[in-house]
């Protein structure tokens, strides 16, 4: 990359730890670091949805996706607008009337304090597992376009979101995410509008080539489901349904900044509003995709792109110009950002709220965050390991957007389960059988999850390892003993 690159990636890093800076202003106290104060507006947290959820996965993974195959991911997205749609209905407001800092603080008036710190175990687990792979992602893409090792471009990112996460809270990762959000929308739109510019016959001509070759196909009706395959229809809105009930729901990397709206109806607006976003937003990088595997069919590249998973990145480098292959990597920087700050602020609320809440941690979350940088670094270093073992095996081996959907499928269909239970069934369960349900919750969906290297291929496709382990994690909760009582 050329000089005037290296301006535009420093002139974005710049803009973010400067309004890291300025959010940290009115992050002088535990709660408005952790809350900041529940006066976000909705826009504010709304763009922040965005950015969290689409993320370095989505950015590189899913012009992966389509270069290697068709458009069908974005058959999640219609799950994930009914999960939606019902969370912003019963579940945001359900908090915001409970008052809880964090969403496991509703478990300990379900069932216990037991369960509320085991909950928030399972979550800091989990949320570690997906942004790992999530950073192993963007890592991946860097370390390919400025020739660095997977360590350091791992670290490199882990600190830059680290720093302005310790300084501002939530107020501070917010703000960066609006920022963020723009940033890798433009770059995306860009590198689109490009492309569209320079393959041969236009748009036109990339949509019917890749018409004639299945490659715009969205829906897969025959079959209608599969056990080992996220591909058909049924199949794909299932996953996307659970998923974001488990997302949206018990994990507060994604709730936090709905409780950090002024009340549960803003809040709710915010949620079903960025299910509207993430459908233009999931077409505009798979266009990306398709354009690509259609350029290079009739161009091929004089660059290596054996790699698949790096041919967006790579295409940035090689076939940019100066000054808009910066935006690119300023983009791809803000996607892996948005991810990062996010769930280090959540982590670190759980921790100092639920798990170890003595004074001293409650008045310093900012230590905490270190911590928590360091354990997602950790994390992706563990996740890259994992997908190049699982790259010796072709049967295993999901393409990028799918192996960090995989990574939430661990922890979160336990925390679903005892989440179902409490608002489902009142008076069911008690904080000894929640705690059981989660442990088997947790056991049976890391068991899933490293299936694909245990027999080389996926009998379960990810998207039923949510469901499964959060039928199990309920059945425990409801049917151990002892029970309580229903008054």
């Amino acid at each position: 990359m050329g000089a005037i690159d290296w301006i535009a990636i420093a002139a974005y890093a710049a803009a973010v730890l400067a309004i890291g800076g300025w959010a940290a202003k009115g992050a002088s106290s535990p709660k408005q670091w952790l809350l900041a104060g529940r006066e976000l507006p909705t826009t504010l947290v709304l763009l922040s949805m965005v950015a969290t959820e689409l993320s370095a996965a989505t950015f590189i993974g899913v012009p992966h996706a389509a270069y290697t195959g068709d458009w069908s991911y974005l058959q999640l997205a219609f799950g994930a607008l009914a999960a939606k749609l019902l969370l912003a209905a019963r579940v945001i407001p359900a908090y915001h009337r409970a008052q809880v800092v964090t969403v496991y603080g509703y478990l300990e008036g379900r069932f216990g304090p037991a369960t509320r710190r085991a909950a928030a175990l399972c979550f800091v687990g989990g949320r570690v597992l997906a942004s790992g792979a999530r950073l192993f992602i963007a890592a991946l893409a860097f370390s390919a376009a400025i020739d660095i090792g997977l360590p350091a471009a791992v670290l490199g990112c882990a600190v830059a979101a680290g720093v302005y996460t310790r300084i501002g809270g939530l107020r501070a990762v917010v703000w960066t995410d609006a920022l963020q959000a723009l940033v890798f929308a433009s770059a995306a739109g860009t590198a689109l509008a490009l492309l569209i510019g320079s393959v041969e016959g236009g748009l036109g001509a990339a949509l019917a080539w890749a018409t004639e070759h299945g490659r715009t196909e969205i829906f897969h009706v025959e079959p209608w489901i599969a056990i080992r395959s996220g591909l058909p229809l049924g199949s794909a809105l299932i996953s996307g349904f659970f998923l974001t009930l488990a997302t949206h729901a018990t994990d507060h990397d994604m709730v936090q900044r709905l409780l950090g709206a002024r009340d549960g109806k803003r809040g709710g607006r915010a949620l079903w509003l960025s299910a509207l976003i993430n459908f233009p937003m999931t077409l505009l990088f798979l266009l990306v995709g398709t354009l690509l595997a259609y350029h290079h069919a009739i161009a091929p590249p004089l660059y290596d792109v054996s790699d698949a998973r790096q041919v967006f990145p790579l295409f940035a480098l090689h076939e940019l110009p100066s000054g808009v292959r910066g935006l690119m990597f300023a983009g791809l920087f803000a996607a892996g950002m948005s991810s990062l700050d996010s769930a280090i602020c959540a982590i670190t609320a759980t921790w100092v709220s639920d798990i170890a809440p003595t004074e001293a941690q409650a008045g310093s979350p900012q230590r905490i965050a270190l911590w928590t940088c360091a354990a997602l670094a950790a994390a992706a270093l563990a996740m890259g390991a994992y997908q190049a073992a699982l790259a010796d095996r072709p049967g295993a081996l999901p393409n990028l957007v799918e192996f960090a959907l995989s990574a939430m499928s661990v922890l979160y269909g336990g925390l679903l389960g005892v989440f179902s239970v409490g608002f489902l069934a009142p008076g069911q369960g008690t904080d000894q059988s929640a705690v059981t349900g989660l442990a088997l919750g947790a056991g049976l969906g890391l068991a899933l999850f490293l299936q694909p290297l245990v027999t080389g291929e996926a009998w379960i496709a990810w998207g039923y390892r949510i469901p499964i382990t959060a039928a199990l994690t309920g059945a425990t909760v409801v049917l151990a003993i002892p029970r309580k009582r229903a008054t």
